[in-house]
């Protein structure tokens, strides 16, 4: 356990009030897993699109939530409206032109999921979720996405396939030897997963030999239980008032090397 005194600013808050944490995992019993892909494209480069990935999910029946960019969607727009039409696709945001969101005010923090929000509209679509670019993360960011009606969430599974030293064998044992119920998987659909469509058959063959199901975000952050209502303060022989509760999100797990995520 890491001392109070050793934690940055974000960590410190998220431990006062977990809700300004993201969301890492579900604490479920439901034997359910969230399939995950970032779809970045920065100011400089607009990246692809993994097609045979695509199509792995898509023969095998895969719900899976795509964290896209405003700038990919807005490069991609044959490849958008085709995932737009599929109903086991769901978005999520992961900025405009993916920055470190935990170095911008307020503003343009608000700035970035907008203008990925409006580029989702145009195709019908709004995101079930927030998830920072590297996963960096700050309590004002995480308060802005609140304010917008989204939950942030990250990851507690990282494949590593953007990692020049990805390996097939090393995705693969990443992902089968940490997913467990409620987990969140993260894997890259815009051409830097560079092992991804090797690997991806046999660990989805694993989790499901292993009696796990794939399920939206969305749907897996339906499956968290609702803590117990607080009790708010009363005047004396008066009846107690219950607090609405909020969903707590699971401790942050070590976090991962930039290079697999990025």
């Amino acid at each position: 356990m890491v001392a109070v005194g050793m934690l940055g600013p974000a960590a410190r808050a998220a431990e006062a009030r977990p809700d300004l944490a993201p969301i890492h995992r579900v604490e479920t019993a439901e034997p359910a897993v969230a399939i995950t892909f970032d779809a970045c494209a920065t100011r400089t480069q607009g990246y692809g699109f993994d097609r045979k990935v695509y199509e792995i999910l898509r023969a095998g029946r895969v719900p899976a939530t795509l964290f896209v960019s405003g700038r990919w969607v807005e490069l991609h727009p044959a490849e958008m409206a085709e995932l737009a039409r599929d109903p086991l696709i769901t978005f999520g945001d992961h900025s405009y032109d993916h920055p470190h969101m935990s170095r911008l005010p307020a503003a343009r923090v608000g700035e970035e999921i907008d203008r990925t929000e409006a580029a989702l509209a145009r195709y019908g679509k709004k995101s079930v979720a927030f998830r920072p670019p590297f996963g960096d993360w700050s309590r004002r960011l995480v308060e802005v996405v609140h304010e917008r009606g989204l939950p942030t969430v990250t990851w507690d599974v990282v494949s590593g396939d953007p990692s020049a030293r990805t390996t097939k064998a090393g995705m693969i044992r990443n992902v089968v030897g940490h997913a467990r119920a409620g987990s969140i998987v993260i894997f890259h659909i815009n051409g830097r997963g560079r092992r991804t469509a090797e690997a991806l058959p046999e660990i989805l063959g694993a989790l499901r030999t292993r009696g796990l199901r794939f399920v939206s975000v969305a749907d897996l952050l339906a499956l968290a239980p609702a803590p117990a209502p607080a009790l708010a303060s009363r005047a004396p022989g008066s009846s107690p008032r219950p607090v609405s509760p909020r969903p707590l999100p699971v401790p942050n797990p070590s976090p991962a090397r930039s290079e697999e995520i990025r």
